[in-house]
């Protein structure tokens, strides 16, 4: 957080890695992961991981496909905050929300993500502020792209098929 705001660079689910990096020498995250709902974590332990690779050299490859994705999706966040306004970056973020979590809907109903981010959330992964993200939002459902209904949020193909 700088100035007292935050940045969500990227959003988990269950079973999803962080931190591996710090398993590869004396290494600290200059980044915080936080809970948003009740979670149970499992801590490899640096030695740990390193035999396990001495022993399966294929996880190797997996952990750098992952450093890969990860890399990629933090270039997107920043390309995006340079060069892409607030609802681009809106539509990005919830088409890789969506492609990640969300689940395609019934006949062609389109995407839907639940539980959808707060727009507090949202605000923080696009770099904007809640007013900002609820007037687009609002502008979007107005064009037919999104609809929500509590915390579910049904989005148009458009946006999951142009994010990607």
């Amino acid at each position: 957080a700088d100035g007292g705001r935050d940045l969500i660079l990227s959003a988990l689910g269950p079973g999803e890695v962080f931190g591996e990096a710090c398993a590869f020498g004396n290494v600290t995250m200059s980044t915080t992961a936080v809970a948003a709902v009740q979670s149970e974590l499992l801590r490899i332990s640096p030695e740990a991981l390193v035999e396990h690779l001495r022993r399966e050299p294929e996880t190797v490859l997996r952990l750098m496909r992952l450093q890969g994705e990860k890399m990629r999706e933090v270039e997107a966040v920043a390309s995006g905050l340079a060069l892409c306004d607030v609802e681009e970056r809106l539509r990005r973020t919830l088409g890789r929300l969506a492609r990640r979590q969300g689940r395609r809907g019934p006949a062609s109903t389109g995407w839907i993500l639940a539980p959808v981010p707060t727009q507090s959330e949202l605000a923080r992964m696009v770099g904007s502020c809640r007013e900002t993200v609820s007037r687009t939002l609002s502008a979007m459902a107005r064009s037919g792209l999104v609809s929500a209904s509590g915390r579910r949020m049904i989005l148009d193909d458009r946006i999951v098929n142009e994010s990607v």
